[in-house]
């Protein structure tokens, strides 16, 4: 239901730490710069945004780009600080900019509990009715998920179209509007693609800092991928989604596609 709040339990809690399959952030150490300002991205991975449980391991990258109007580039030194890895960049040119990435997919194995308790918790319902329909509740299941996180940085005071632009991810959140546009109390509406295509009835929620391991609300696409979400608090965002399909493979059962977009809510005033 469209603006419902959106609670994970100590149950979800429990579950993901054991399924290891938390949220993947990239988290700037800062959204909005200027040109020439040296930045350190962090790759964070949780359930408490943006606070990170592990480093990413570099090796499970496909892909970690930054795309502006004058082009991409693509990112290939790291370094662990803490439980984030990290990655320093340098923009010189004004404008805006998306910094994006790719893992490769990862397996896991749960119970039949685990995996329909995950199902109903990440808001993954149609998953879950579409077990119950075809008996397979008490099944066990071997998934394999991919995340594509994004972010949105803002150089300077020239703002452009580049965050409105897919990028060619497996799944990507969308702004229709440049979010540096935009205060709070305002509504940013979004479209979530799936291999370039709009992806209806995916389950979309949001949230920020303070939470805890909770999001702050959710809401469904329409018919063309598209959704609205409210900016309800300054400072870092995020939005986040995951979609899963019964692939019946001889390796695996299940895929899942992990998305989320991180950016700057500016004050109202």
């Amino acid at each position: 239901m469209k603006g419902k709040i959106f609670f994970l339990g100590v149950m979800v809690v429990l579950i993901a730490a054991f399924l290891g399959a938390h949220d993947f952030w990239l988290v700037p150490q800062k959204f909005i710069l200027n040109p020439n300002d040296s930045l350190t991205i962090y790759a964070n991975t949780g359930m408490d945004f943006p606070n990170s449980l592990s480093a990413i391991d570099p090796e499970r990258f496909t892909q970690f780009i930054v795309i502006g109007k004058s082009g991409k580039m693509d990112i290939s030194k790291f370094k662990i600080e803490g439980n984030s890895l990290t990655t320093e960049i340098m923009l010189e040119k004004a404008g805006s900019y998306v910094v994006a990435a790719a893992l490769k997919p990862k397996e896991i194995k749960l119970t039949a509990e685990e995996f329909n308790e995950y199902l109903l918790h990440d808001g993954l319902t149609q998953i879950y009715a579409l077990r119950k329909q075809e008996g397979i509740l008490e099944q066990a299941a071997v998934e394999y998920y991919s995340k594509y996180p994004k972010s949105i940085l803002q150089v300077g005071e020239q703002l452009d179209d580049t965050p409105l632009k897919p990028i060619g991810l497996v799944i990507e959140i969308v702004p229709l509007i440049n979010p540096y546009t935009l205060k709070r109390g305002e509504n940013i509406p979004i479209k979530v693609l799936l291999r370039g295509e709009p992806l209806k009835d995916a389950e979309v929620a949001w949230g920020y800092p303070g939470l805890g391991e909770k999001l702050a609300g959710s809401t469904k696409t329409d018919s063309d991928g598209k959704a609205v979400i409210p900016l309800v608090k300054t400072g870092p965002y995020l939005i986040r989604t995951i979609y899963m399909e019964w692939v019946k493979k001889e390796t695996h059962d299940w895929e899942s596609y992990w998305t989320s977009l991180t950016f700057e809510v500016l004050h109202d005033n």
